[in-house]
């Protein structure tokens, strides 16, 4: 039942919540994703690249890891950024 209305949403809206990101253009994406590294980066203090090295380190070793954050979130963000930056060097190409 819950499948049947999920798949009637993404229907209507043309959009897939596993992928909320996918009817973006580059430019709209780039710029939600640009917004995002500047937070992170004020936060963290050091540039969103080295901060996703630090955690891949954190998480490698054991060792705690940012309040708030589940190994699990690390993990899905480091994938991402990795994704993200493969990406965009393929299409650099």
């Amino acid at each position: 039942m819950a499948r049947s209305i999920l798949d009637r949403i993404v229907k209507l809206e043309g959009r897939n919540p596993a992928r909320p990101h996918e009817h973006l253009t580059d430019e709209e994406l780039d710029a939600r994703l640009a917004a995002i590294a500047v937070r992170i980066e004020a936060e963290a203090g050091v540039k969103m690249a080295d901060y996703v090295e630090a955690l891949a380190r954190a998480v490698s070793a054991d060792e705690p890891l940012p309040e708030g954050m589940t190994k699990m979130d690390v993990q899905g963000l480091i994938a991402s950024f990795r994704n993200l930056a493969s990406t965009r060097s393929h299409h650099a190409k």
